[in-house]
């Protein structure tokens, strides 16, 4: 380390600028209302500090004396709470980009270790960030956590030089990252050494990578900008240095074309240099549910396996969902027999998880909470009433936008709860006190408590929700609806709940639509509208309307709609995959994007007039982005919608092979693809991506797109010799301007030097 860093690292621990003092080989230093001296010296080896006679390399004097690693790996070994039994899975591995150009994964049998290699690796002059992305309630969170202990332990021992640092978002959109990573810091960790300065230069020093965890919320499609932006200025702020986890679902790695990591990509810009990996957490398989089994007890975890295989199957989610298998083994380790609940389980393949977590409150209200006071002992509440209170929670959370109540509060809502059904005081203190050891909560900190996971939180919102529909509380229901955009779960279990109370169907739709009517087109309310709506009619019969409504990132995925017509309204990116339509009609609607591939069923259907922006359609191995009206237009006919507007030739058979763009151009979206995946590419990487095509697109099409201002050259640090490029424009401009060329890459190069 040199002095000009030395210094710039120590004033970031400092309170104040002017607390700093270095002259004449003497550093001064007021940090937390205490005085340092030292004596600097510069050896072969670098910068060295002196301190009360003991000397130091300037780098582990910051690590040990200022920013106090070893204690902030004794806060994660108290505080971090890692699973008691942690079952190692396997995953699959999308590498940076000079590390491999295939956009494929490569399959890694433990995750936990390749995650550990990953972040190890820190790259010089780049900063990586790798995303761990999983469905909910698959791991990722026990993961890190576990991940996190470890590696304190391995600190140490000092068998490992850096800490990974756990920092939960909770799925906020609108944050600000020295907020989320101080409050991480001083609340969680109980650590208050660092200001978030202080962080960034030790990240920067690789001897910190934080694990941002719950971060699904912002990076799918449609997301805030705010949210890009936050996770853009970071990476910025870092300079080409350090690792960085993110966790997230599985969203923004299926959205096809640039969507979200355009944003994302266009908020770094400058001179920084980015590389990002991608681990992808497998489902749990027979090896993982039966070693877990036998952590946990269960005499024969083979067994258990094979008798709930046999009735729900290989693939269904008690058997590959983390969250769910703790739960069915919870059960399992209880009683013998479990047939009662692998029949309900069975009953339903759509409504499993209401089914599963009915079992849950059965056995609560049956064998738990019981009234002693008499005899025979009687339960305190009934299965709904446990039902209506833990949904009373989860809308205080959703309402609060927290995941966590207080006593107080929780109090106050067993005070509601008891006074609405008229419960007795003596069995209201009872409530009180059960609250608090129920199965589906647990106390996070000191006088608070959650959901014992966000499963059961979304699920109870969505009950919540369902009653506030079947009552017909246009205020309950207004005020939840405008709060944010509601989980897919919680939509699903609000719908089914509308359904159990069939006479309150018709009036649901009803509701909502008066609600959609009343606001404004950006209204959260109009979008958790269209997405209830939708989820209402998924497979009903009969005629039905719906206008003037938003809706959300993938509304129309695997929907059976019949008979309906839309109008008027605002469809996000959407993919039509598994979806079947018979008799529908979208008039004056706009579609920012529509994915073609897979759909189902087309009968009868149409757009009339619609307006969209863009199609994707697989072309070969690559997703083909089509912006042309009067192919958007052609495409959509083939696919078997009636379009009264656009060309109505006949297309050609080449035509609808290659979707319009012309083979320049279609390579030219596969180079800017990479992009993608790091800031920064070298020419043997784009050769191994683009094949045989590598000496067409060098010698014909580089020049054209350099002379465009789309790429230019950076330098290259490595051995050997050979290019290093990185995009000189935006992605949202590239994008914009493959839109205006109608398929034709010379449109594309001249839109972009105009």
């Amino acid at each position: 380390m040199q002095f000009e860093e030395f210094n710039r690292v120590v004033t970031c621990f400092a309170d104040r600028v002017d607390d700093v003092t270095t002259s004449g080989g003497e550093l001064l230093v007021q940090i937390r209302d205490e005085t340092i001296t030292a004596r600097l010296s510069n050896r072969p080896n670098g910068l060295m500090v002196e301190e009360n006679g003991d000397q130091f390399s300037a780098e582990r004097w910051i690590v040990t004396r200022l920013a106090r690693l070893p204690l902030l790996a004794d806060r994660i070994l108290s505080y971090v709470r890692p699973p008691e039994y942690f079952v190692r899975t396997s995953g699959s591995l999308v590498d940076q980009p000079d590390r491999t150009a295939s956009p494929d994964g490569m399959s890694v049998p433990d995750v936990s270790q390749a995650v550990i290699q990953n972040l190890d690796q820190r790259p010089g002059g780049t900063t990586s960030v790798l995303y761990l992305t999983s469905d909910a309630g698959e791991g990722k969170t026990t993961l890190i956590d576990y991940l996190a202990v470890q590696q304190a332990e391995a600190y140490k021992t000092k068998n490992t030089d850096w800490l990974l640092v756990p920092i939960p978002l909770g799925g906020r959109t609108f944050l600000r990252f020295d907020d989320v990573v101080v409050s991480s810091l001083v609340n969680r960790l109980r650590f208050q050494l660092l200001y978030y300065d202080a962080f960034l230069e030790l990240v920067r020093l690789g001897v910190l990578v934080p694990a941002f965890d719950g971060f699904e919320e912002m990076i799918i499609e449609g997301s805030s900008g705010e949210a890009i932006s936050a996770l853009g200025n970071l990476l910025k702020q870092l300079r080409s240095a350090g690792s960085v986890l993110v966790s997230a679902r599985r969203a923004l790695f299926d959205n096809p074309g640039f969507g979200s990591r355009t944003r994302l990509f266009d908020a770094i810009a400058g001179d920084e240099q980015v590389a990002f990996a991608h681990l992808s957490l497998d489902r749990w398989k027979r090896d993982a549910f039966t070693q877990y089994s036998a952590e946990r007890g269960v005499t024969d975890p083979s067994r258990l396996f094979d008798e709930v295989s046999s009735r729900l199957g290989q693939e269904h989610p008690v058997l590959t969902r983390a969250v769910l298998i703790r739960r069915l083994v919870d059960i399992a380790t209880e009683e013998d027999d479990i047939s009662a609940l692998l029949d309900r389980l069975g009953k339903d393949s759509q409504d499993y998880f209401h089914d599963f977590v009915a079992c849950i409150i059965e056995r609560e209200a049956n064998l738990k909470w019981l009234d002693k006071s008499g005899e025979p002992p009687s339960s305190l509440l009934t299965a709904a009433e446990h039902h209506e209170l833990l949904s009373l929670l989860a809308q205080e959370m959703w309402i609060g936008a927290t995941d966590e109540l207080g006593m107080d509060v929780v109090s106050l809502l067993v005070e509601m709860f008891a006074s609405q059904n008229g419960t007795s005081p003596a069995v209201e203190r009872q409530i009180g006190e059960r609250i608090r050891q129920h199965s589906l909560l647990h106390p996070t900190r000191p006088g608070r408590m959650a959901f014992d996971h966000e499963d059961f939180y979304v699920f109870y919102l969505g009950q919540a929700l369902g009653r506030a529909l079947v009552a017909n509380d246009v205020g309950d229901v207004r005020i939840i609806l405008d709060k944010a955009a509601l989980p897919a779960d919680t939509v699903a279990e609000a719908c089914s709940y509308v359904r159990r109370s069939e006479p309150s169907f018709q009036q649901s739709l009803e509701l909502l639509q008066t609600l959609a009517n009343g606001e404004l087109p950006a209204s959260f309310v109009r979008e958790n509208c269209g997405a209830l709506t939708l989820a209402l009619l998924d497979g009903a019969d009969g005629t039905h309307k719906a206008q003037s409504m938003s809706f959300p990132r993938d509304a129309l995925h695997g929907r059976k709609l019949t008979k309906l017509t839309i109008s008027g309204s605002y469809f996000q990116p959407t993919t039509l995959a598994d979806a079947t339509f018979h008799h529908c009609r979208f008039l004056d609607c706009h579609f920012e994007r529509i994915d073609l591939n897979d759909i189902g069923e087309v009968t009868e259907s149409a757009f009339d007039p619609v307006c969209v922006d863009s199609i994707v359609k697989e072309r070969g191995d690559d997703q083909m982005a089509i912006f042309d009206p009067n192919r958007i237009a052609r495409e959509l006919r083939a696919t078997g919608f009636d379009v009264e507007h656009g060309e109505t030739d006949t297309a050609t058979n080449e035509d609808l092979s290659n979707g319009g763009a012309d083979d320049d151009l279609r390579l030219t979206q596969r180079f800017v693809r990479l992009f993608l995946r790091a800031t920064a590419v070298n020419e043997g990487t784009v050769r191994s991506h683009l094949g045989v095509n590598a000496n067409h697109f060098f010698k014909e099409l580089l020049p054209r797109l350099t002379e465009a201002g789309v790429v230019e050259n950076v330098p290259y640090r490595g051995g050997g010799r050979q290019r290093r490029m990185r995009l000189a424009t935006s992605m949202a401009r590239i994008e914009k301007a493959v839109g205006a060329a109608n398929g034709i890459f010379d449109r594309f190069v001249d839109d972009l030097i105009d």
